[in-house]
């Protein structure tokens, strides 16, 4: 629900606060005052495309406060683009600056319009001239009737959905069979290539230093020999070298520690050296030992390096690649199982799931028929209260040419104005006013159904608290008049109503009033009750002559029972 609408600088209005309570509001005024300002206004937080033309001055600024129940969707969606909800209140707003540039807040977040429309604008359903495309959809009239009729689409859908997968899989399968068998062969020579090295993760940084260790297999035992015989580490070598020395300095100084003990750390040192370098000596000689030269060990290992760098040239830049490419590539040939069975399996399933789905797709219809029928019933009873005896308003359900998400019916609201025209889609059949009133007429039937059902209203606006309805009284005069605003206020027992209106049958109906004045350039919009409410009835009476008749009149509007008139 709206609780409030505040708006400065857009149009002809320079500042105006309005406060909304549940229950139906009425708007009046003159002519040219400014009252399509606040239905523009209220576009403008549905996340309407800003209009530079409304800007008066620099700048144009609208907000407004919305009640949520809790656990409303709207709630859900606010919070997952980042609004705020406090206290059950989200707070909208929109900038317009005169240079054409827009901005728009929710709950406290800049956002993007098509943020206000997908969140604001299921809260605000606006029915007029300038609305009517909504009624016009064919999209919008399906919905209409599911939503009359509690047309629950889940198990079509997930029918359609997984019907829809399996003949894709299948489509794809009849349709790619060469191109199939065509990756299943060069996947396999790849597998067998692959398979025929067997290559080791690592492998092309290993192999190589491999057989650079076998290459210069005599130059590094010439090196380990020469550094045996300088160690003293070699059996064959005369008595010397390092270890040998560093063993006499470390009995020579551990003889004359009993004279210096200084020289006791100093010996220890030298018996540690000792000790490494003889160490050392041992793992050279066992190095030297594997350094046999191989030329059968160098050929194979060749060998493997050019398969290797075979493999590597096409599947990947290292061994790990082509591993993990073999491996990509078995799974690949167990999806491109090119079977008879397979197929067979395949086309079972789909067909299965086609009958499932049409089955599904044929209850679906059955209860939408069943909608339709009650709702063009509904919907012509309460067309001739609005003034419009011998309309007629219908529903026709017809056959797709193929199956949809939503179903497979083609579902069009057929109308005709008096009992010799021949019904005619909404499109060519209804003029502006009509279609106000038509959709007041769906509302309406839809709420008594909700009623009759125990549930909330399912109607064209079971999410949009605020309903607007501008220009539904266009034609309408005497009883019809009577009748349209009894019909708006038992409307108003469900939802939050306003209505923008030149009838004042339909003001007195009213639970709240609100008048928009121009006074010279500036306009301005004030609640009025009491006397000033009788007063604003009278002028609508009988314009400027607010005479005791007038008066007396308008105090009589306001003592009806609006409800039951609409009964």
């Amino acid at each position: 629900m709206l609780r409030e609408l505040r708006l400065s600088g857009l149009g002809v209005i320079e500042q105006a606060e309005v406060t909304l309570p549940p229950g139906m509001t009425v708007i009046t005024g003159e002519t040219g005052a400014g009252k399509t300002m606040l239905l523009s206004a209220l576009g403008l937080l549905a996340g309407g495309r800003a209009d530079s033309a409304q800007v008066r001055g620099d700048r144009a600024r609208v907000s407004g406060v919305f009640g949520l129940p809790s656990g409303h969707p709207v709630a859900a969606a606010a919070a997952a683009a980042g609004a705020t909800v406090e206290d059950g209140e989200l707070i909208a707003a929109r900038h317009l600056i005169a240079a054409g540039r827009s901005r728009a807040h929710l709950g406290g977040v800049p956002v993007p319009s098509s943020v206000l429309a997908s969140t604001v604008g299921r809260l605000i359903a606006v029915h007029g001239q300038s609305d009517q495309s909504r009624l016009r959809s064919a999209a919008q009239q399906r919905d209409l009737v599911d939503r009359y009729g509690g047309v629950d689409l889940t198990e079509y859908q997930a029918l359609y959905d997984a019907a829809a997968t399996a003949q894709r899989r299948l489509d794809s399968l009849e349709d790619q069979d060469r191109q199939s068998a065509f990756e299943a062969d060069s996947l396999a020579r790849a597998l067998r290539e692959i398979d025929s090295v067997i290559p080791v993760e690592g492998e092309e940084v290993s192999l190589p230093a491999q057989i650079e260790r076998l290459a210069h297999a005599e130059d590094l035992r010439q090196a380990a020999e020469q550094s045996l015989l300088l160690l003293g580490g070699d059996d064959s070598a005369l008595n010397g070298g390092a270890t040998a020395a560093l063993e006499t300095a470390q009995r020579a100084l551990a003889g004359a520690a009993n004279s210096d003990p200084a020289l006791v750390a100093l010996a220890d040192r030298a018996g540690e050296l000792a000790y490494l370098a003889s160490d050392l000596a041992g793992e050279v000689a066992e190095y030297r030992l594997g350094l046999e030269a191989d030329p059968a060990a160098m050929a194979a290992l060749q060998e493997r390096r050019a398969a290797l760098n075979g493999l590597l040239r096409k599947y990947g830049a290292t061994a790990g690649e082509v591993i993990a490419f073999a491996d990509r590539a078995r799974e690949r040939l167990a999806e491109l199982d090119l079977s008879p069975e397979r197929r067979q399996a395949l086309a079972a399933e789909a067909a299965r799931l086609t009958a499932g789905r049409d089955q599904a797709a044929a209850a679906v219809t059955a209860v939408r028929r069943s909608a339709a029928a009650h709702l063009a019933r509904a919907v012509t009873g309460e067309l001739a209260g609005l003034g419009m005896k011998g309309a007629s308003f219908g529903i026709e359900i017809s056959p797709l040419a193929a199956p949809t998400r939503q179903g497979t019916d083609a579902i069009e609201f057929r109308f005709s104005a008096h009992p010799t025209a021949v019904p005619r889609a909404l499109a060519k059949g209804a003029s502006g006013g009509e279609l106000s009133r038509l959709m007041l007429a769906l509302e309406v039937a839809a709420l008594s159904s909700s009623a009759a059902k125990g549930s909330p209203a399912s109607g064209g606006g079971a999410e949009a608290l605020t309903m607007v309805f501008d220009e539904v009284d266009q034609g309408v005069g005497g009883a019809a008049a009577l009748a349209l605003a009894g019909r708006l206020a038992r409307l108003a027992q469900g939802h939050q109503v306003l209505v923008v209106t030149h009838l004042p049958q339909i003001a007195a109906a009213a639970d709240h009033h609100l008048v928009v004045a121009k006074d010279g350039a500036v306009t301005s919009v004030a609640a009025v009750a009491g006397e000033d409410r009788k007063r604003e009835l009278a002028r609508m009476l009988a314009g400027m002559d607010q005479s005791g008749a007038a008066l007396e009149h308008a105090a009589e509007l306001l003592s009806r029972d609006w409800v039951g008139q609409s009964n």
